[in-house]
């Protein structure tokens, strides 16, 4: 009798030491749930470690029994070959993951901007670029691009990929790159979600003092823009193309701005001479439209840089996002309206209240600090530093939610 009651208790004891985090996958394309996903709970801590794996029901639904704890475990879902992930707390709101169907054609893909910034080394003999593809997938029902080339661009001849990564909402990742049979021609295999995703790649080359880019795309291109600094002679193909700008809060930087460029036009140009980009941190800032240089700001204000976080390795050749910052606040903008658009095609969502959504963004500030040690963005006593921050303030906003 005393081995029973010993049992019931040990179990109970185990059941309270366990919490549950559930979830829902809903299909955005078809506006039904996702049955038959396998969903992968991982731990972040030393790296990411697999905790357990189930697949939805026939409502979608998930269900995990796991230790409580104070920071968020990340949830996988794979979707026909795609993988969606979403961070959550044990005991917390259920954890609302969208997945698209997959299509290796899509009409609907755009260049929304496309962004080029380059420099020289202080003798001239090699050339930085660093480019920014912001792309928009409007698919209707959407649909998320899969391929083995789903983003194609073209580089200078000669250039040398030192970091391409794709970022997508607050997450960036570290994507490859492969040659795409042509000439100079060069391919992302990342799947194109519904909404927006950014692609960038930085490379360096040999310059002689004069080099020739042609930066086309077999895409039509909303904006594209090419920064250089002043001391740097740029010169069109074709002058109508083109439209120079400048801006007071950037000096010493020339904009080239070329709009609603179709992929048979010809938007080749000419570099020579040397310069550097200006350092000055105060000449980040970008104006309260988000729009492109010269032009008037407007109401409302404009929502940031997607990447808040230039990667401290690369402190020199990352300035470039400050100088792009002016240009690419335009594509935050479009990160949010793109997120409502899909939002209101994927059916009801799960209500929150002010204090879920303020928990929700901290995941996924600890999901991104998390994500930058692992890619050794970030050194470790910033990481210490940061994460004590957040593991506060987390805390705090799960006692609030408990009340």
């Amino acid at each position: 009798m005393k081995q029973v009651a010993f049992t019931l208790l040990l179990v109970c004891s185990l059941a309270a030491a366990a919490d549950t985090l559930k979830g829902i996958v809903q299909n955005s394309t078809t506006n039904k749930p996702s049955a038959g996903d396998e969903v992968t709970l991982k731990k972040i801590g030393n790296g990411m470690e697999d905790v357990a794996k189930t697949k939805t029901n026939a409502r979608g639904e998930f269900t995990f029994n796991v230790p409580p704890a104070q920071q968020p475990y990340l949830v996988w879902v794979q979707h026909q070959g795609v993988t969606y992930t979403q961070a959550g707390l044990p005991g917390g709101v259920p954890v609302a993951v969208r997945v698209f169907d997959a299509a290796t054609s899509i009409k609907e893909i755009s260049i929304l901007d496309h962004a080029i910034a380059i420099q020289t080394s202080e003798d001239g003999a090699t050339l930085s670029g660093e480019e920014f593809y912001t792309v928009g997938n409007q698919s209707s029902p959407p649909r998320t691009l899969t391929g083995k080339q789903t983003l194609e661009f073209y580089l200078p001849e000669g250039a040398s990929i030192s970091e391409s990564s794709v970022q997508t909402g607050k997450t960036q990742l570290k994507a490859a790159v492969i040659p795409a049979g042509e000439k100079n021609k060069y391919a992302f295999v990342f799947p194109i979600r519904p909404g927006q995703t950014q692609f960038h790649i930085l490379y360096t080359l040999p310059y002689s003092g004069k080099l020739e880019l042609d930066p086309r795309s077999d895409l039509p291109t909303g904006t594209l823009m090419v920064a250089a600094p002043d001391s740097i002679q740029f010169a069109a193909s074709d002058s109508a193309i083109y439209e120079a700008k400048s801006n007071p809060q950037f000096k010493s930087v020339n904009f080239f701005i070329a709009k609603n460029v179709t992929p048979k036009q010809k938007v080749a140009f000419a570099i020579s001479g040397k310069g550097a980009m200006p350092r000055e941190p105060e000449q980040a800032a970008a104006p309260r439209n988000g729009g492109a240089p010269g032009e008037p700001a407007g109401p409302g204000g404009g929502l940031g840089v997607p990447n808040e976080r230039p990667d401290p390795l690369h402190s020199g050749q990352w300035l470039f996002l400050g100088v792009l910052s002016l240009f690419l606040a335009a594509g935050g903008v479009f990160v949010y309206t793109s997120n409502q658009n899909v939002a209101a095609t994927a059916g009801p969502a799960i209500p929150q209240d002010r204090s879920t959504l303020l928990m929700e963004a901290m995941k996924e500030e600890v999901f991104q600090l998390e994500s930058d040690r692992l890619q050794g963005k970030i050194n470790p006593q910033e990481y210490q530093t940061a994460k004590a921050a957040l593991d506060k303030t987390l805390q705090r906003a799960v006692q609030r939610q408990s009340k």
